[in-house]
C-alpha cells in the first residue's frame, strides 16, 4: 500500500502573529496536540525535519585552534572517546599537539635532536648537494654541535620540559629557531623547497605521509608505545637476554665477574674483577678494552668525553674514552674505591673502604675536601645540588653539605651495614644488609617506608622519580620493583641468572641491566619489538 500523498507540500505555512505572544508552554502543548492528529509517516517526518535542531556539534563548528584548545582538558581516555562521535571530531583529535601534550603530562622523554635529524635529512640530488658543499667550503666550518636532548628529561636526568617547543604539526616543517653551524638560511629554504620532488624511502613509516612525501612526527604513536613500554613495567612483561650474546668472541669477554656498568643508546661500559673495562656496541661486539687499574674496577661513570673509574688499588683513573689514553689518576684514598660520581664538570665525589668521602678537582686531579664521619667502609655516595648522601658498613647514612664538608644529619635505622644509596633530592632509599629497603625523606631525615622482601644482603638500588619506580638486586640474584610514593611490591622479577650474585644494576625506561660474578650483563628488556625510536 503506497504511503499517502501530501497535496499540499507547495503551500507555506506562516504562523499566526498572535502565537507569537504564546508562552513557551503553551506553544508546545499546541505542537503536541497537533502532532497527535497526524498520521505516524508524518510525525516520523517531522521527527527527521527538527532532529538536527536537537544534535548541534559545538566542536566542529568553533575555529580549529579552540576545537584544539577546548579537547586538550581531556584525558587519554576521554580524548579516545571522543574520537567516536563522528569523522570530524577524529581529525581533531588526532591532532599531534594534543598527543603532544599528553606525552608531556606523563614526565615521558623525547629526542628532539633525533626528531630534529629527522626532520630535515631530506634527500637532494647530487648537484645541489655539491654546489651546497662547495659553498660551505667557502662560508662556514662544517663542525657539528652537540645539542641537549630536550623533553620531560634528557640523557643527563633533566625533568624540565623545554621550555616554548611547539608541537611538530602534520605537514609542517619545524625548524630550530637558532642558527644551524652546518647550513646557511639560503641553503635552507631551497632545501624546503625541494622536500617533495624526490621521493625517498623512510623507514618510520609511522611518521611519514607517502602521499605527500612529508615527514612529521606522530605524536599519538609516540604515546602509544611508550604507553605500551610502561604497562609492560608494571606487568613484569619482558624478555630476558644476556649480553654480549652467545656468539660473542671468547677472547672480547671479561675473564672474572663485572662490578660495575653503564649503558646508553650506542653502548655499554662494564668494570670488572679483571681489572679491565670495557667498551661495547650494541651488538656486543667489544670496541675498546682499558688498562691500567692494578685491582679490581669496582665502580665507574663516563661522559661525553672520559671515563672514571675507581679500584681496589684505592685509585681513580680517568681515562680519555674515544683515545682510551689515561689522561690522569687520583691518589689519596688508602683502600678501595666503593663508589663514585662525576659532579658538574670539573669535580669528582668518591668513597672508600678507607671509611672517607673525597671530592676532586678533575681538571688538576687536587683532593678539594675530605669528608670523615663514618666508622666503617664507606661503601656508596650519591649528590643532588650541594647535599651529598653516603651509606656505610656502621649502618649509617649521612647528609653532608658539599661547600663545608660538614655533616647534616645521620640516618639511623638499618640493623645491618647499608650498601647501596640513591638520592634525589627528595628522597633517599638505601638497601642493606638486613635484607631491608628504607625510603627516606631527604629534608627531615625521616624514615617514610621500610621495604620488606628480598632474602639477603640488597646490594644495589635504582630510582626513577618520573616514573615513581625503585628496582633494588640482591645477592641471590633477584630483582625487584617497588612504587617509589608508597613503598609497595610492583612485581618481584625472579633471578636475573641462576647462581648469580646481583651486584649492580642501571636501569632506563626499555630495560634493567644488571652485572654479577659472572662475566656477562643480564637484560630484562621490556620494549622487545616496540618501536622507539625519538623515545629516551
Amino acid at each position: 500500500m503506497s504511503s499517502p500523498q501530501n497535496n499540499d507540500s507547495d503551500c507555506t505555512f506562516e504562523i499566526p502573529d498572535y502565537m507569537t505572544y504564546w508562552t513557551d508552554k503553551q506553544k508546545a502543548d499546541f505542537i503536541f496536540e497537533m502532532l497527535t492528529t497526524l498520521p505516524p509517516y508524518q510525525v516520523r517526518q517531522i521527527v527527521d525535519r527538527i532532529r538536527p535542531y536537537l544534535q548541534r556539534d559545538i566542536v566542529s563548528q568553533l575555529p580549529n585552534e579552540l576545537a584544539i584548545y577546548t579537547l586538550g582538558f581531556l584525558d587519554v581516555a576521554s580524548l579516545l572517546q571522543a574520537s567516536q562521535v563522528s569523522k570530524s571530531w577524529q581529525i581533531i583529535c588526532e591532532n599531534p599537539s594534543l598527543w603532544r601534550n599528553l606525552f608531556e603530562h606523563q614526565g615521558w622523554a623525547y629526542d628532539r635532536d633525533e626528531m630534529d635529524t629527522y626532520l630535515l635529512n631530506t634527500p637532494m640530488d647530487e648537484d645541489y648537494h655539491a654546489s651546497c658543499s662547495s659553498s660551505n667550503n667557502n662560508t662556514e666550518n662544517s663542525n657539528s654541535s652537540n645539542s641537549s636532548n630536550c623533553g620531560a628529561r634528557n640523557n643527563k636526568s633533566d625533568t624540565a620540559v623545554e621550555e616554548g617547543s611547539q608541537p611538530a604539526e602534520k605537514n609542517s616543517i619545524p625548524i630550530k629557531r637558532s642558527s644551524s653551524p652546518l647550513i646557511n638560511r639560503k641553503k635552507l629554504s631551497k632545501l624546503y623547497s625541494m622536500r617533495n620532488l624526490k621521493k625517498h624511502n623512510d623507514e618510520s613509516e609511522y611518521h611519514y605521509d607517502h602521499n605527500s612525501d612529508t615527514r612529521f612526527i606522530n605524536w599519538k604513536r609516540l604515546y602509544r608505545n611508550r604507553y605500551a613500554i610502561e604497562q609492560r613495567w608494571i606487568q613484569g612483561d619482558f624478555k630476558a637476554r644476556t649480553f654480549p650474546p652467545a656468539n660473542c668472541l671468547e677472547s672480547d669477554l671479561h675473564w672474572e665477574g663485572i662490578y660495575c656498568l653503564q649503558f646508553d643508546k650506542e653502548k655499554y661500559v662494564t668494570g670488572s674483577r679483571d681489572r679491565t673495562i670495557k667498551i661495547w656496541d650494541l651488538s656486543g661486539k667489544c670496541k675498546q678494552t682499558l688498562k691500567g687499574h692494578s685491582g679490581s674496577v669496582l665502580c665507574l661513570q663516563y661522559d661525553a668525553t672520559s671515563i672514571v673509574s675507581g679500584s681496589s688499588d684505592s685509585n681513580i683513573m680517568i681515562t680519555n674514552i674515544d683515545s682510551g689514553f689515561v689522561i690522569r689518576i687520583l691518589r689519596g684514598h688508602r683502600d678501595g674505591v666503593l663508589s663514585l660520581r662525576l659532579m658538574n664538570d670539573d669535580q669528582i665525589i668518591s668513597c672508600s673502604k678507607d671509611r672517607s668521602l673525597r671530592l676532586w678537582n678533575r681538571e688538576t686531579g687536587e683532593c678539594v675536601r675530605v669528608f670523615l664521619g663514618h666508622h666503617a667502609a664507606v661503601n656508596a655516595v650519591q649528590w643532588k645540588d650541594k647535599r651529598v648522601v653516603s651509606a656505610s658498613g656502621d649502618r649509617t647514612i649521612r647528609i653532608w653539605d658539599l661547600d663545608t664538608g660538614k655533616c647534616l644529619k645521620q640516618l639511623v635505622s638499618h640493623t645491618g651495614g647499608v650498601a647501596c644509596v640513591e638520592f634525589d633530592g627528595t628522597h633517599i632509599v638505601s638497601g642493606s644488609s638486613d635484607k631491608t629497603i628504607k625510603i627516606w625523606n631527604a629534608e627531615t631525615g625521616d624514615c617514610l617506608f621500610t621495604l620488606a622482601g628480598h632474602l639477603h644482603l640488597v646490594r644495589t638500588v635504582q630510582i626513577d622519580n618520573v616514573a615513581n619506580r625503585i628496582v633494588s638486586g640482591c645477592y641471590n640474584g633477584n630483582l625487584k620493583i617497588w612504587d617509589l610514593k608508597d613503598g609497595t611490591l610492583i612485581r618481584d622479577l625472579g633471578q636475573a641468572t641462576e647462581g648469580s650474585r646481583v651486584l649492580n644494576l642501571k636501569f632506563d625506561f626499555t630495560k634493567i641491566v644488571c652485572c654479577s660474578n659472572l662475566v656477562e650483563l643480564a637484560i630484562y628488556d621490556f620494549a622487545d619489538n616496540i618501536d622507539i625510536k625519538f623515545l629516551i
